[in-house]
């Protein structure tokens, strides 16, 4: 976003968007991918204190986060919105 110094790919910010979050509904917007990411920092650290003795299944959480969020990120710089 701060290369961009915009959050919206393929038009200018302030398009229509999403109820309540306001994420672009017609093109790429990489506020998804980073609120997600940003989360991660809560989510993984819950979810290994819930599953503390089973170490494989916190790894197996944590790397399916990664590819939701890398996805997230890949759809946005190709243009393509949250719910297409």
């Amino acid at each position: 976003m701060a290369s961009h110094l915009s959050h919206t790919i393929g038009a200018p910010d302030g398009g229509p968007g999403l109820p309540v979050v306001n994420w672009s509904s017609q093109y790429g917007d990489l506020r998804v991918a980073h609120f997600i990411g940003i989360h991660s920092l809560q989510a993984i650290p819950l979810f290994g204190y819930y599953m503390a003795r089973s170490n494989r299944s916190v790894q197996l959480f944590t790397a399916g986060y990664f590819i939701l969020t890398a996805f997230l990120f890949i759809q946005a710089v190709q243009r393509i919105p949250v719910l297409f």
